[in-house]
């Protein structure tokens, strides 16, 4: 193929992007004016649209903020009742130990049913003089049943971690769960 005749297809092909461009915008000129006049009207829709969202949205956060004023409130009062269901509980608990009521002690074994250990309520708050509130519910929950922690589980492990008797029984507070010679302090069966 020559150059004059690639050039000419070139051309050609160059002419019939810029006529049929050319149709382009004459046909549509007449929709570009329409556009116009109702683009004005458009831009005057939106920002109408624009206050009124924006009216809609300051309504919304006054709500809010009264909502949140109010839950605000509602959580002092059930806050202050807390604080007083806790104090009524507290001395409830301290008159029903001055008074001789003591839980039963509590014996806990192992998932394999081979080690046991007794804790005696009677024993802590009469002989060590603790308060029931020393250890509920801040270690243990006050709940009959084997589910008497809050996380995790009761083990030798989790005790040597400072966690539920471990955290009196370290050996500053109380005898160390790590000395050997106190094991039947707490598992009077274990040989």
């Amino acid at each position: 193929m020559n150059v004059d005749r690639i050039k000419g297809k070139v051309s050609t092909r160059i002419f019939i992007v810029f006529a049929a461009l050319a149709l382009f915008v004459i046909a549509s000129a007449p929709v570009m004016a329409e556009e116009s006049v109702s683009g004005k009207d458009l831009v005057e829709k939106a920002r109408l649209d624009a206050e009124k969202a924006k009216s809609e949205a300051q309504k919304a956060m006054a709500e809010a903020e009264k909502a949140l004023t109010e839950a605000e409130a509602a959580i002092a009062i059930a806050e202050s009742h807390k604080e007083k269901a806790k104090e009524i509980k507290d001395n409830a608990m301290s008159k029903m130990v001055e008074a001789g009521y003591f839980p039963d002690d509590i014996t806990l074994e192992n998932k394999e049913g081979t080690s046991k250990a007794v804790f005696s309520h009677k024993k802590h708050t009469t002989r060590e003089k603790l308060k029931c509130m020393e250890c509920h519910p801040k270690l243990f929950i006050m709940k009959v049943g084997k589910d008497v922690v809050k996380k995790g589980r009761l083990t030798m492990e989790e005790m040597k971690k400072g966690k539920y008797c471990g955290s009196c029984h370290n050996g500053k507070k109380a005898f160390s769960i790590n000395d050997i010679k106190h094991c039947r302090k707490c598992h009077p069966k274990s040989k």
